[in-house]
Order: C-alpha cells, then sequence, then structure tokens
C-alpha cells in the first residue's frame, strides 16, 4: 500500500506563514451562486499566493480559505537580513492590498468585504513528499505554532512567533523593517 506522504529525511529551518480568511463562512453562506463563492476565494487565494512569490516565498497549498507557504531563502545564513526583511514586507504589502481586494469583490463582482489574519514563526521544519502533490509539505511545531496563533492577529493584521521575533531583534536594528 502506497503512503499518502512520505518524509525525505530533510529537515531545515525556515520561516513559515499562514493567511486565513476571517468569518469566510459567515460572509459566504447567503452567496447562492456557485460562480460567485469561486470568485469570492479566488480573488484572495490567487492574489495572495502571487504576492507571497513575488517575495520570493513558495506556497505549499491552500486549505480552504487560507494559504500556507514559507520562505526557503531564510534557510540560508549567507543573506539572513535581505531574506527575513522579505517574509516582513510580504506580509506588509498583503495587508496593505485589502482595499483594492475589497474593492474587486465589492465594486466589481458585487461580493462581500474580506478580512484576513496573517502569522509567521521560524523554526525548525520536516520535509515530506505527497502521493497527490507535486509540491512538498511541512511538518512541524513551527507550522503547528504558526496555525494556533494566527486568530490572535487583528483583522487585516500579521502576528508573529517567539522564534521570528528573536530573529527580528537579532539581525535588525529598530530602523531597518517597515
Amino acid at each position: 500500500m502506497a503512503e499518502e506522504i512520505s518524509f525525505t529525511g530533510d529537515s531545515q529551518s525556515c520561516c513559515v506563514c499562514f493567511i486565513d480568511i476571517v468569518d469566510s463562512t459567515i460572509n459566504t453562506v447567503e452567496i447562492t451562486n456557485p460562480q460567485k463563492i469561486k470568485t469570492y476565494y479566488s480573488v484572495f487565494i490567487n492574489t495572495m499566493a502571487a504576492l507571497a512569490r513575488d517575495f520570493d516565498a513558495t506556497v505549499i497549498k491552500s486549505t480552504g480559505d487560507s494559504i500556507i507557504y514559507y520562505f526557503p531563502k531564510t534557510a540560508d545564513s549567507s543573506n539572513k537580513m535581505s531574506a527575513f526583511k522579505s517574509v516582513f514586507e510580504c506580509g506588509l504589502t498583503m495587508i496593505s492590498v485589502n482595499p483594492i481586494v475589497n474593492a474587486k469583490l465589492q465594486k466589481e463582482e458585487g461580493l462581500p468585504k474580506i478580512s484576513y489574519r496573517i502569522s509567521a514563526d521560524y523554526g525548525r521544519v520536516e520535509v515530506a513528499k505527497s502521493l497527490t502533490s507535486t509540491s512538498g509539505d511541512l511538518f512541524g511545531p513551527t507550522v503547528n505554532l504558526c496555525a494556533k496563533i494566527n486568530s490572535r492577529a487583528e483583522p487585516n493584521g500579521m502576528v508573529i512567533g517567539n522564534n521570528l521575533y528573536q530573529v527580528k531583534k537579532s539581525i535588525f536594528d529598530d530602523d531597518s523593517l517597515p
């Protein structure tokens, strides 16, 4: 019997992020047109995945109303400042495009406004391959913690875990981040 996932034996430390829609079930429960539901989710997922890739992140997967992505360059010790700056700039850019996403949803599509939360942390992850996906998957406490702290972010805000906070303190002075 084939296993759904198999661990590659690779493990690394990197920055993992989640972006999750706030109250998507409540916002979409009264939308009866299936095409409108698809549009609601695709505007969000496609916009945020494109932004993540613009900042050199790799999208692992979308899970309903959220996206899990990570920054492979944060595993490289040669240029940590640049790699971690991308993590923060990506999150801030995702937050700043909220009015643009909402204009598209509301004015162009007649759909409800959207809010989302972003969480990020840094630490050890285990790499696995899946039978049903061409991209790798990540497992471990860093991924789990990142998922758990997401609800602590303000809507259209970002929260970071302690490990990422410690990295931020160690490599950035107060003026080097936006």
